[in-house]
């Protein structure tokens, strides 16, 4: 018997190593079978982008027809460029990809490129981060093909964030991103001058405005992709949910909150509450993924350098056209007068006859629905997310802080001067820090003057 146990025990161990080996080798196959590198996104639902633009110096129009090729982290795909030029390469993930020109490609007698490759960084987020190419007979390639991928550089030895090479070109990126910045502003501004409304009005710092962003947003993808809906109808019903959104925050929450006489510093804190709880509510009806409205990627109108979408294009129009109603609003009418009354000194007004519980009201409709048509632009604008308004609410309130505490019209000159400043500080500094440059004019300006843009000093504090 026993000599019968010890027989057995090296089988055992033939057994494992045998196991073992067999384990390795289908692990070593499974390996070599995996794919090497990472597979292409959608461009319209992933989360970062490289946009690639390939252009005749001549002209500055697209070359079509341009091989493109992108590797890093485990990408490596080939592209070829559209009529206009252009092409948009999805990611998976972020990190730093080359971008390189297939120069057998080039329609002969173009000419040759400034850059053969570039090195793009790719933050989280990020879309449509630029890899700009011009083609001209009198460039001579960048071997080394180094670079930021903005495009505009025709020298591999420029800083990042900077742009080097022509004039010419630093001229045009220079209108691209301020075109940009003041169309990224109008949207701001949506949201800021109903912020600004409700803290003139109520004194009141609504840490749930961000919610409200999104709701407008969330409200136009339901009815526009989830029912079927065209923007013509989904864009007003989701703005009308916005301003009713606002209605009930305030009869159901604020009102009673007022009459019981709490204070400031508690009712802050109340807001923060409620944006906490709309935001997991959003991810948990509508989920954690990225929602997309439809949007023709396309140039809609080219002027030089600048190139824009058709909801560029018609969102910065609409919003033109809604700030000079609100700001007749303000100006012209009663119950415009009546709010600026109310955001001047509430107990005269009380005493003079206004009905300061009713301006509220109006004031949280109007707050409510300007927040909600922000939020259908961000969406069209770069996509949505159950925090997209969160995200952007610092921005709001910079906004607000810098133009001038309480004021429709300082909101819009903050939302203006910051969201410029953040897309010119590009060009020296990465974009993911283009936020911190923005922050950090808006407390240069308020050290020199604390009560922001066309703010009162009463108002500080």
């Amino acid at each position: 018997m026993a000599l019968a146990r010890t027989a057995a025990v090296p089988r055992l161990g033939r057994a494992l190593v045998a196991a073992f080996v067999f384990a390795a080798t289908a692990f070593a196959l499974f390996a070599a079978a995996a794919p090497a590198h990472a597979d292409p996104v959608d461009p319209a639902t992933a989360d970062q982008t490289i946009q690639v633009w390939v252009r005749n110096n001549a002209d500055k129009a697209g070359v079509a027809g341009v091989g493109v090729s992108v590797t890093g982290d485990g990408f490596d795909e080939s592209f070829t460029t559209g009529d206009d030029g252009k092409v948009i390469v999805g990611l998976e993930d972020a990190g730093t990809y080359t971008v390189t020109l297939d120069e057998s490609t080039i329609p002969a007698g173009m000419g040759r490129p400034n850059a053969i490759s570039r090195d793009v960084q790719v933050f989280s987020g990020n879309k449509n981060q630029p890899a700009n190419f011009l083609i001209d007979p009198s460039f001579a390639p960048d071997a080394t093909g180094s670079g930021t991928g903005d495009g505009a550089s025709e020298s591999p030895t420029e800083t990042p964030g900077a742009s080097t090479g022509s004039s010419q070109d630093i001229a045009g990126l220079v209108i691209q991103k301020i075109v940009t910045g003041l169309i990224f502003g109008l949207l701001l501004a949506l949201a800021a001058i109903g912020l600004s409304l409700i803290y003139g009005t109520t004194s009141l710092n609504n840490f749930a405005h961000g919610e409200l962003v999104t709701f407008g947003g969330l409200m136009a993808f339901t009815f526009g992709n989830l029912l079927g809906l065209p923007a013509v109808l989904a864009i007003p019903i989701a703005v009308i949910l916005g301003g009713a959104f606002g209605w009930t925050q305030d009869a159901v929450l604020w009102k009673p909150l007022r009459r019981r006489g709490l204070k400031l510093i508690p009712l802050m804190i109340v807001t923060i509450g409620l944006s906490l709880v709309l935001r997991y509510l959003f991810a948990f009806i509508w989920g954690a993924d990225r929602m997309t409205l439809a949007n023709d990627p396309k140039p809609f109108l080219v002027l030089g350098p600048v190139s824009l979408r058709f909801t560029d294009v018609f969102g910065a129009g609409l919003a033109i056209v809604v700030l000079l109603v609100v700001a007749f609003v303000l100006m012209r009418t009663k119950i415009g007068k009546a709010m600026r009354a109310v955001s001047d000194n509430r107990a005269l007004a009380a005493a003079s006859g206004i009905n300061v519980e009713r301006v509220i009201r109006v004031v949280w409709v109007g707050g409510g629905a300007l927040a909600a048509l922000a939020g259908v632009y961000v969406a069209y604008y770069q996509g949505l997310r159950w925090d997209t308004g969160a995200a952007i609410l610092l921005l709001i309130f910079a906004a607000v802080t810098l133009g001038g505490l309480g004021t429709a019209f300082g909101a819009l000159v903050g939302s203006l001067v910051l969201s410029v400043f953040m897309n010119l500080s590009t060009l020296w500094i990465p974009e993911n820090l283009k936020i911190v440059g923005a922050l950090v004019v808006m407390i240069l300006i308020l050290l020199f003057r604390p009560q922001g843009i066309l703010g009162r000093r009463e108002r500080i504090g």
